[in-house]
């Protein structure tokens, strides 16, 4: 691609220091802008791709839409080794030098007041995940409505212990409800005693693999870097600690901390 095409101005995120990345190979092309005090990591990029008609088009290539994504991430991840970052959006784009100065210039005491908060900190994801077939098979030790159902049916008729089979049938819907409420409120509960935030995000209900399970958590926690190795011992001791329902946990981090910043919402 010639470097005449590569007009506009792609931002990663800024920093109070100025990173040196001479270092890190895919880093050639970045540099670092100084503006008000920050530092703007960016990079020259072609309107072919991120033109604001051009990148409509490019998001739906996934293939494109992957790499570049991961692109994003891994220089913020490289920047975020040395320094405390405010991350941007993907695909974040301004046409001048004069463009991107002016908005960072009309930000720049809250993005220091934002850096200076978010120093020595990073953000880790916690997704939690019940297999409802251990539910199902640890239900009566779960559910005390179950247990009592269990107990009616086997002192009971023929007849009565049809009815009560089916109206066990109608409420374990409700009680698996129940129990993936009690347990999320526990694994939160603990899992909250060391981040200084926290950021509940949206259930998913896609299966992401072929067994039973349910997303029950899918949090966000700003954590001190020299709490994470505890916060992490404390996830492992709740997966053991509910094995009977088959919950399993997806840590993962550091990631930029896109969830708790507000600025540029």
């Amino acid at each position: 691609m010639n470097v005449d095409h590569k007009k506009l101005l792609y931002i990663f995120c800024v920093t109070l220091e100025e990173p040196s990345l001479q270092s890190h190979p895919g880093c050639d092309e970045l540099f670092f802008l100084e503006i008000d005090g920050l530092y703007a990591a960016i990079k020259y990029v072609s309107e072919d791709d991120y033109s604001e008609v051009n990148i409509k088009k490019r998001l739906s290539d996934e293939p494109w839409l992957d790499e570049n994504v991961r692109e994003h991430l891994r220089v913020i991840g490289l920047i975020m080794q040395v320094n405390t970052v405010i991350p941007f959006n993907f695909g974040t784009i301004y046409k001048s030098k004069e463009s991107l100065k002016k908005f960072v210039g009309a930000y720049a005491n809250d993005f220091k007041k934002a850096l200076l908060y978010l120093e020595n900190k990073e953000e880790w994801s916690v997704k939690a995940f019940c297999n409802k077939q251990k539910i199902i098979e640890n239900i009566v030790v779960l559910s005390q409505n179950v247990a009592d159902i269990e107990a009616q049916i086997k002192a009971s008729s023929p007849g009565k212990a049809y009815i009560l089979k089916k109206k066990k049938s109608d409420i374990l819907g409700k009680e698996i409800n129940s129990i993936y409420n009690t347990i999320s409120k526990h694994l939160f509960t603990c899992m909250n005693e060391l981040p200084d935030e926290y950021r509940l995000n949206a259930l998913s209900t896609e299966k992401l693999s072929e067994e039973d399970d349910d997303m029950i958590i899918n949090a966000a926690f700003l954590l001190r870097k020299e709490s994470v190795d505890t916060f992490i011992t404390c996830t492992e001791s709740l997966i053991i600690e509910h094995e009977n329902i088959g919950l399993s946990l997806e840590v993962t981090g550091p990631w930029p901390p896109y969830s708790f910043i507000n600025l540029l919402n």
